[in-house]
């Protein structure tokens, strides 16, 4: 009767731990999703078009302070305007060794100020 009880007692307690681990990874996962949906964003003052590099189809932008952005020729780009505050939404790179002047694609622009 008391190895039963103990048996039984073993398996609440497995039980109760792999939720935990179960929730636990759930949301560690959640967490990287939504990091990777909503990537990173940077305030800056955009300075112009960078002339040093040349894609077609891409635009590197000159800002302060410096940080490697590249953006699609579209809409956003073409309301940009020269010494006006922007936050710069771009994808965020996971893993090791990512460094800190790697270039940045940015998905979104929104006006702070000009």
């Amino acid at each position: 009767m008391n190895n039963a009880s103990n048996l039984s007692t073993l398996a609440d307690k497995l039980r109760n731990d792999v939720r935990s681990l179960v929730i636990m990874a759930a949301l560690i996962g959640g967490l990287i999703l939504w990091f990777a949906a909503t990537g990173s964003t940077d305030r800056v003052i955009y300075r112009g078009v960078d002339q040093a590099w040349a894609e077609p189809g891409r635009v590197y932008l000159n800002t302060e302070p410096f940080g490697h952005y590249v953006i699609e020729r579209n809409a956003d780009f073409a309301a940009m305007k020269v010494g006006c505050a922007y936050d710069l939404s771009y994808d965020t790179k996971f893993g090791r060794h990512q460094r800190g002047n790697r270039l940045k694609t940015v998905r979104r622009v929104n006006l702070v100020g000009c």
